[in-house]
C-alpha cells in the first residue's frame, strides 16, 4: 500500500506542474513497444534478438493525415565481462497534402553498467541519416492566387527550393532501472541540423528534443505475474512541451493501458495488448480532446508487433537485472 500511495503522490506532482502543454515532434502512443525508437539506451535490453514493428495513422478523418511506420532490430552481445547492445532502426513519416516524407535510418549501440545484481545503468547512442522530401506541385502558395480568378495551379509560385534534403541524425540516452523502477533521459537531434526546403529561408534548424521517462512496476500477486505500472513521458522541443501520463495493468497474457496526453488537453489513449511466448501484439486508439475534436479528426489508430526470439529460453546466458518498464 505504501508503494501505491507513493506512486500516486509522484504522479500528482508531475501532473500538477504541467497543466498547460503544447505539441511537439512525431510520436507513438505505444512508445514502450518499440523501445529502441524511444531511446538507444534500450538497445540490447531484451534477453536475445528482438524485432519491433509499429504503425500509426493520426487524425484519420482529415485529408493528408499523418502516417508513421517504424521498425527496429536489436540484440545483446557479450564481450568479455561486459554486455553491449547493437541494433538498426528505421522510421518513415508521411504528412500533409504536399507528401512531406521523412525517413530515419540509424545504427544503435548501448553499454550496460551493472551496479550490482539488482541495479543497472545503460548508456546508448544512435547515429545515421535523415532524408526528407516534399512535392511542391501539391502545395499552394500566395503567388498562385489572383483576387479576380482565385487559385490557378499553372501560375508560378516564384519559390526556389529543393524537393529533397539529407542530413545527419544523432541521438543519445541513458537509462537506470531495477526490478520495480526505471527512469531515463534521451536527447534527439544533437547537431540541430538545417530543415529548410526553400532557399529563401536558409536558417531553419531543428531544435534538440529532450525526453524524460519514468515509472514504477508494482506486483499485485505473489508470483509477480500481474502488476500495475504507472508511467510518465515528458518531452520538450524548442518552445513546445508534452506530457503523457498513464498506467498499464498486466494480467498476463492480457495488458490494458490508459493514458492522458496533456496538450491543453490533447487526447485520451486506450490500449490493449496480448503477450504470449515470444510474441507481443498491441492496439491503441487516441480519442481527440483538443479543439480539433474527435468528430473532425476521427482519432488516431496505432498497432505494434514485437518478436523476442530468445523469450522461450528458461535461463539467460548471463546474469541480468530484470527490466521493469512496460512493453507496450
Amino acid at each position: 500500500m505504501k508503494k501505491i500511495l507513493l506512486c500516486l503522490l509522484w504522479m500528482g506532482a508531475f501532473f500538477g506542474g504541467f497543466s498547460t502543454l503544447k505539441a511537439q515532434d512525431i510520436q507513438f502512443s505505444q512508445f514502450y513497444a518499440n523501445q529502441v525508437y524511444l531511446s538507444p539506451a534500450f538497445t540490447g535490453s531484451s534477453v536475445g534478438p528482438r524485432l519491433a514493428l509499429n504503425g500509426r495513422s493520426q487524425w484519420v478523418a482529415i485529408p493528408g493525415a499523418y502516417r508513421t511506420f517504424a521498425c527496429a532490430f536489436d540484440m545483446p552481445v557479450d564481450i568479455g565481462p561486459s554486455r553491449h547492445g547493437f541494433g538498426l532502426s528505421a522510421a518513415v513519416d508521411q504528412q500533409g497534402d504536399g507528401n512531406l516524407t521523412r525517413t530515419d535510418i540509424l545504427f544503435n549501440y548501448s553499454f550496460r553498467l551493472l551496479i550490482n545484481d539488482r541495479h543497472a545503468i545503460r548508456f546508448g547512442l544512435a547515429a545515421g541519416i535523415q532524408q526528407a522530401s516534399i512535392d511542391f506541385y501539391k502545395l499552394r502558395f500566395p503567388n498562385q492566387y489572383d483576387p479576380a480568378s482565385g487559385y490557378n495551379p499553372l501560375r508560378s509560385s516564384q519559390e526556389n527550393g529543393d524537393e529533397s534534403r539529407m542530413h545527419e541524425e544523432i541521438t543519445a540516452g541513458v537509462l537506470y532501472y531495477n526490478k520495480y523502477f526505471w527512469v531515463g533521459y534521451n536527447v534527439n537531434h544533437l547537431t540541430t541540423p538545417q530543415q529548410y526546403f526553400l532557399r529563401s529561408t536558409p536558417d531553419a534548424k531543428l531544435p534538440m528534443k529532450h525526453a524524460v521517462f519514468t515509472g514504477f512496476n508494482i506486483p499485485i500477486n505473489e508470483k509477480e505475474t500481474r502488476s500495475i505500472s504507472p508511467s510518465i513521458l515528458f518531452r520538450n522541443q524548442g518552445p513546445f512541451y508534452q506530457l503523457d501520463l498513464g498506467c498499464y495493468v498486466n494480467f498476463d497474457p492480457l495488458v490494458l493501458g490508459m493514458y492522458y496526453r496533456a496538450i491543453e488537453p490533447d487526447a485520451i489513449i486506450g490500449l490493449v495488448g496480448i503477450q504470449k511466448g515470444m510474441f507481443r501484439f498491441g492496439y491503441s486508439y487516441d480519442y481527440t480532446l483538443s479543439s480539433l475534436t474527435n468528430t473532425i479528426s476521427g482519432g488516431s489508430h496505432e498497432i505494434s508487433f514485437v518478436v523476442e526470439f530468445d523469450k522461450l529460453r528458461k535461463k539467460p546466458k548471463k546474469a541480468s537485472v530484470n527490466m521493469s518498464c512496460p512493453k507496450f
